[in-house]
């Protein structure tokens, strides 16, 4: 499991998925005290998620393809 944080405005892309969609963290929750992230598809805002930020951390499963803004809050 990564240590890394997940913060508002980064965007992760599935892995194996070269040039698809890519998932915005809107806002991050804690469900059952366990860290999620609201995401919504960079291609149509109309369709969101919420992922574990275990899950989006873990580059077995997504990756990283931009960055969140300065002062973005972590989960």
């Amino acid at each position: 499991m990564s240590k890394k944080h997940v913060q508002i405005g980064q965007v992760f892309q599935p892995v194996g998925t070269a040039g698809g969609r890519g998932w915005r963290v809107t806002a991050t929750v804690n469900l059952l005290g366990i860290p999620h992230a609201r995401v919504v598809s960079t291609e149509d805002d109309g369709v969101s998620k919420t992922l574990s930020c275990s899950v989006l951390a873990d580059t077995s499963h997504y990756r990283l393809i931009a960055s969140a803004p300065q002062g973005g809050m972590a989960a």
